[in-house]
């Protein structure tokens, strides 16, 4: 039933013939809602490399002393440099290291003849801008520029810096900017040679913190780097609510981001981004009144919003910088969406007269419909999509409808498989209420909502014959939303939304983290290693 395919991961090259190559980056930490008949209700409706000397600085980076690898004096104002014009700035040497970088996380590996040092990390993301070959310190040949989002739009988050550079007389085939508290950085960001002056994000920065960046650029087996700069990120958020972050095992604990929003309670016009440490390491004020989803983009470029309303409503986008946000009044959309290729979305939409429908769409506003679910959910009864995933090893949707069943879909449009036609009571198996999903490559996580019986929600997998092969029950219980991940360490993450409640847990059903939405109904939950990458959940 589910096609055999080979797994695709994206990868980010950056690729120029310029000799000259202009470069920018953007730093980043990282009730019209569910129709109230639903809301009071548990059985109808729904929402439904290291350098030589440290850089040092005073506030905002303005007057920095910077030295890579065997370069020395090199001074930076008002957050701004061109090393080769700076004066007093003075190359002593090169060190002929090479650097490789692990792929895993940003965790950095340097060794060389005179010198080198080894350095590891946690967090990043591995890009196919990874650097290999002879190591040159060349901070002369950079011209560096960088500010804060919020020094562009004070409602900005000061946690998003933006980036730009230069190196002259180098043929740039890739680049990355590695960054993080210390000068073993830990965490690296693709550079796309595409964008205009190749302005580039750097996610997942913590507010109130002073963090490290230097600049790697690959030509011809030699690898170039930056001096190295420190910029200040801003003060913390207090519009979003949240209550306690613990990390009960940690060695158990699959650190990453996790993108959340509320679907009702304080704080609900937020979508934030929690790091590893459950420190907010970006958000953005959508003004709505209840957020069910915020997923981004499998580019890594935008941010999508979708309502609870189950009127349905406008999509909104806004780029990561926070800068750029639209609102699409053509596509009326409500519960879920999800990252298809590219700048594409899919959602469900809730804008025609007959049953709930997948569209795409793209930044433009440009929507096709994908598939229309009347003839297949209706049955006589009310038909109610309320999430949708996309899976791009095997190209296709699951939907999940309420009350009758989840679907299997082709981007093409024809129904593959119906979970009802597996299972021995149909959806009545585990309790005939369900939200959230995931398609993994030999079974599917289904999160029922009453699947512990009465008032007691569980996540049931089973596998493609339709045998349940594991179970989760906490106690907890939401008759709204509520969400399952299988993560690729082998936890899972489960959103009891209206318990405001997220756990993970581990294979033996071990709560080893649990995060407290200080009793917001929570939205759907995502977790990701990475703010650059698509997330795991496509790759299935």
């Amino acid at each position: 039933m589910k096609t055999s395919l080979a797994r695709a991961v994206q990868s980010t090259m950056c690729v120029a013939s310029a000799a000259s190559v202009a470069c920018v980056f953007l730093v980043a930490a990282c009730s019209s809602n569910e129709d109230s008949s639903e809301s009071s209700s548990d059985s109808s409706g729904d929402l439904g490399p290291s350098t030589s000397s440290p850089a040092t600085t005073t506030t905002g980076g303005a007057n920095v002393t910077s030295g890579a690898a065997n370069t020395t004096g090199s001074t930076v104002t008002s957050g701004s440099t061109s090393s080769a014009a700076t004066t007093g700035a003075t190359t002593t040497g090169t060190s002929n290291a090479s650097s490789t970088t692990d792929g895993s996380g940003g965790a950095t590996a340097t060794t060389g003849t005179d010198g080198g040092t080894s350095t590891t990390g946690t967090g990043g993301s591995s890009t196919d801008g990874t650097t290999t070959g002879t190591t040159v310190p060349n901070g002369d040949a950079f011209t560096v520029d960088y500010e804060l989002a919020s020094d562009v739009e004070p409602s900005a988050p000061g946690t998003i810096g933006i980036v730009t550079w230069s190196i002259a007389d180098v043929d740039v085939e890739s680049a990355s900017i590695e960054f993080g508290l210390d000068t073993n950085y830990g965490m690296t960001a693709p550079v796309d040679l595409t964008a205009e002056n190749l302005r580039t994000l750097l996610l997942g920065m913590k507010p109130a913190s002073s963090y490290h960046f230097r600049i790697s650029v690959l030509s011809g087996g030699t690898n170039y780097v930056s001096d190295d700069y420190v910029i200040e990120t801003g003060p913390p958020t207090n519009e979003v609510s949240m209550g306690d972050f613990t990390i009960q095992q940690p060695d158990a604990y699959e650190r990453g981001f996790m993108v959340l929003s509320y679907w009702q309670g304080t704080g609900s016009s937020m979508v934030f981004v929690l790091d590893a440490d459950g420190d907010i390491v970006w958000w953005y004020d959508t003004g709505s009144n209840g957020i069910a989803r915020a997923r981004m983009s499998a580019d890594g470029k935008n941010m999508w919003m979708i309502t609870p309303n189950n009127m349905g409503g406008p999509l909104q986008r806004v780029s990561m910088d926070t800068l750029d946000a639209q609102s699409y009044s053509n596509a009326v959309g409500s519960h879920d969406m999800t990252p298809v290729s590219g700048a594409t979305m899919a959602y469900l939409e809730y804008g025609e007269s007959d049953c709930d429908s997948i569209f795409e769409i793209d930044p433009s506003g440009t929507t096709t419909e994908v598939f229309e679910s009347d003839d297949e959910l209706s049955g006589g009864g009310m038909c109610h999509a309320n999430a949708l995933r996309y899976s791009k090893a095997e190209d296709v949707y699951t939907l999940t409808d309420v009350s009758q069943d989840v679907l299997v879909v082709s981007r093409a449009g024809e129904i593959e498989w119906r979970l009802s036609e597996l299972l021995p009571g149909g959806m009545a198996t585990h309790g005939g209420r369900q939200h959230g999903q995931q398609l993994l490559d030999e079974s599917i996580l289904v999160f029922a909502n009453a699947g512990g019986g009465q008032n007691v929600s569980a996540v049931v997998e089973y596998n493609l014959e339709g045998e349940e092969i594991w179970r989760y029950e906490s106690g907890l219980y939401t008759a709204n939303l509520g969400d399952v991940q299988r993560l690729p360490g082998g936890n899972t993450l489960v959103t009891f939304a209206n318990d405001s409640v997220v756990q993970q847990v581990d294979p033996e059903k071990n709560v080893v983290l649990e995060f407290d939405g200080d009793g917001a109904n929570i939205g759907y939950v995502l977790w990701t290693p990475s703010l650059y990458e698509p997330t795991p959940d496509q790759d299935l």
